[in-house]
């Protein structure tokens, strides 16, 4: 019927008003928040309970939070992983304690494939890291083929599909890489300004333009 069945409000934040960044619910009924102050919460569906909070900035300089932002929240397992602007974690869902971390900054949303964990940092560097350590297994810069052309941008997001990872830029472009080797394969200048991740369905790749034109490839 709509009715509301419980409402949790975090601390309160002195410096500035706190938004949620993001959310995911585990199969078990976990509700996982993550705002803009940094908090990780853990919170019961059913009933609102709070298992657990914690800071992932861990500085006492408000300043540190001015501009965090973070990807999605990926749940795998007994794992929570994120990405935000200063660090990728690893986070045990039960406890939430933290498993490991690497200060790799990215707002892209990081991808499970089984014991490995693909990421594409704000800089361009396409990473494999180990999901039960957290280490960097390869790591190559794949904007470099751009830059080569004098094509200066940012990744806007990326996809997995075939063993190959599909990378778009802001400034139009379309970047295939090996999901095994990390290397670029194939790019291409697709058109106008790209400002979403791209989808797969039914084998083929969905890109929305900033000119809201739908590009569809084979």
């Amino acid at each position: 019927d709509g009715a509301k069945i419980w409402d949790v409000r975090t601390v309160a934040s002195f410096i500035k008003s706190q938004g949620f960044l993001a959310l995911a619910i585990s199969k078990n009924g976990n509700v996982v928040t993550l705002n803009s102050s940094g908090d990780l919460i853990n919170t019961k569906s059913d009933n609102g309970r709070i298992f657990w909070n914690l800071n992932t900035i861990g500085s006492l300089f408000a300043h540190d939070t001015d501009f965090f932002t973070s990807s999605d929240i990926v749940i795998d397992g007994n794992d929570i992983i994120f990405s935000t602007s200063l660090s990728i974690f690893s986070i045990d869902l039960k406890s939430g304690y933290l498993n490991w971390r690497q200060d790799i900054g990215s707002k892209n949303n990081p991808i499970i494939d089984g014991n490995n964990v693909f990421l594409i940092s704000d800089n361009g560097y396409f990473i494999n890291l180990d999901k039960k350590s957290g280490k960097i297994i390869w790591s190559i810069n794949i904007l470099k083929v751009l830059k080569k052309k004098k094509q200066i941008t940012q990744i806007t997001g990326f996809i997995m599909g075939s063993g190959k990872v599909y990378v778009t830029t802001l400034n139009g472009f379309v970047i295939v890489c090996s999901a095994t080797l990390g290397k670029v394969e194939y790019f291409k200048k697709i058109g106008d300004t790209i400002i979403s991740s791209p989808i797969i369905n039914n084998d083929s790749l969905y890109i929305l333009t900033e000119k809201s034109r739908i590009l569809g490839f084979n």
